[in-house]
């Protein structure tokens, strides 16, 4: 957008309050140093809220991708889902043979008394004792690993759900950070627009005036709403600085212009339009509540690996030893060994641990499925509450556009009707104003329709990014 589009104007002088007839052409002492303040804030604020290199403004595609790049939400989730993958394979491990190796090398020196028939014999043997084992260990019958290695799928199946769900929510945020900025954008244009024509009005006033034709009220009155639109557009630059820099902190820095909503704009269609199958759907497929739902299993196994702890473990065991003077008795011998065989552990008594940890696994599975049934509460509510204003804003948005055009008619009657003197200037004044209150409601509307189809979809755990890159024909370049 072109920044001389929000140069201010500096507002006419006032009239004299000594002369009731003839406009004075000497400003007041401060009426020079109010208005100066607030354009140079203006400018200042239109200057960094607006400076844009001459490139094609930012679509709705780009905005995405550098968000996908840049979101920390977004980068901390795929770590997390990264990580919460691996417990697939830890789990497995559990259930898979176990082989370790040994080696030990020792320098032995020995005092040795040997008892003969003729008496004792001593004597001091010094040598070198060698040792190398392999051994497999294969569980046979562990309940407990069984039980890990579900739960690491069920770790598993659960960063899943939650990167799934932050992809979605970083497809709500972008969006609407991406429409907040650009409703700022149009706030900033009605702003200019409104304030130009009080500006016009204003003239017009102080001609009729100079003329006498008019009268120094009606001067007052615009220029009182001239000022006021004056500080309109100072909120709605800053307002603008404040939404781009929102949208930079999920793209990262947004260094080229914003496109513009375009003006043939028609609402969303959805399928189908009652709320029932959307409830279906979203309990089966919002990633929240699957999280939770794996969130739950999780606690379920792990109540079934503390219950494993009264049951006996069984494994297979090989080993293959060679040694080499590994004791005074093997002194200058070499060994070789194999063995192939089975061990049992019984647990007997581990002092009440058992017993306290399934109680403890007990608790966090009721906590588990608290939560499930609090969060499913929740994600109805929200699913509701978003097909509800999906729906009511179509009948909005079909509301202000006749009240756009109603309000652009009452305007052009009131200037007939002051014209022939059955209006005032106010009555001008305060149609104007509704105009364009009408039109910042319409473009807020619009915006907000956009963002209730994303987040209805997103509540029914349906939304993807070509929904979001749909929407991107709704937008054209300045």
């Amino acid at each position: 957008m072109p920044a001389h589009m929000f140069k201010p104007q500096r507002p006419l002088q006032r009239p004299s309050h000594h002369q009731s007839h003839q406009p004075s052409h000497q400003p007041s002492p401060h009426s020079s140093h109010r208005p100066t303040r607030i354009a140079a804030a203006l400018s200042l604020l239109l200057g960094f809220a607006m400076t844009a290199p001459s490139v094609r403004a930012m679509s709705l595609e780009q905005a995405l991708q550098a968000a996908l790049r840049y979101d920390p939400a977004f980068q901390s989730a795929t770590y997390e889902q990264a990580a919460s993958s691996e417990a697939r394979i830890i789990g497995r491990a559990n259930l898979l043979p176990n082989v370790s190796a040994n080696y030990s090398r020792n320098d032995v020196s020995a005092d040795r008394i040997t008892r003969t028939a003729r008496g004792p014999v001593n004597d001091n043997p010094n040598y070198l004792s060698e040792s190398a084992s392999i051994t497999l260990r294969q569980p046979l019958f562990n309940l407990e690993a069984y039980a890990r290695y579900q739960q690491g799928n069920a770790q598993s199946n659960y960063g899943d759900a939650i990167l799934a769900a932050k992809t979605q929510d970083l497809f709500v945020r972008l969006f609407g950070a991406y429409a907040d900025a650009l409703l700022a954008s149009d706030q900033i244009r009605l702003a200019v627009a409104q304030r130009d024509a009080l500006r016009e009005n204003e003239l017009t006033n102080q001609r009729m005036f100079e003329r006498g034709a008019g009268t120094r009220t009606d001067v007052l009155e615009t220029r009182a709403r001239y000022e006021l639109s004056e500080a309109d557009l100072l909120e709605a630059a800053n307002n603008l600085d404040i939404a781009r820099r929102k949208l930079s902190s999920i793209t990262g820095p947004v260094t080229t212009t914003l496109p513009r909503l375009t003006p043939e704009f028609k609402t969303l269609a959805i399928t189908p339009e009652e709320f029932e199958p959307w409830e279906k759907i979203a309990l089966d497929q919002n990633p929240t509540l699957l999280a939770q739902r794996h969130q739950v299993n999780y606690a379920e196994l792990d109540l079934k690996r503390v219950q494993a702890g009264h049951y006996p473990k069984m494994d297979l065991v090989a080993s293959y030893t060679d040694s080499k003077s590994d004791s005074l008795f093997t002194f200058n011998q070499e060994s070789r060994s194999r063995s192939i065989g089975v061990q049992m552990a019984v647990p007997l008594y581990s002092g009440g641990s058992v017993d306290a940890g399934v109680r403890q696994a007990v608790a966090s599975l009721e906590r588990a499925r608290a939560d499930m049934s609090t969060k499913t509460e929740d994600v109805l509510q929200e699913l509701r509450r978003q097909h509800r204003l999906f729906t009511s804003s179509r009948a909005r948005i079909d509301a202000l556009v006749s009240a756009e055009r109603s309000s652009e008619e009452v305007v052009e009657a009131t200037r007939k009707s002051i014209a022939a003197g059955a209006r005032v200037n106010l009555d001008l004044l305060n149609a104007e104003k509704q105009l364009y209150t009408t039109r910042r409601d319409l473009a807020q509307a619009r915006y907000g329709h956009l963002v209730a189809y994303l987040r209805l979809r997103q509540a029914a755990g349906l939304l993807t990014g070509e929904d979001v890159l749909a929407l991107d024909g709704y937008f054209r370049g300045e």
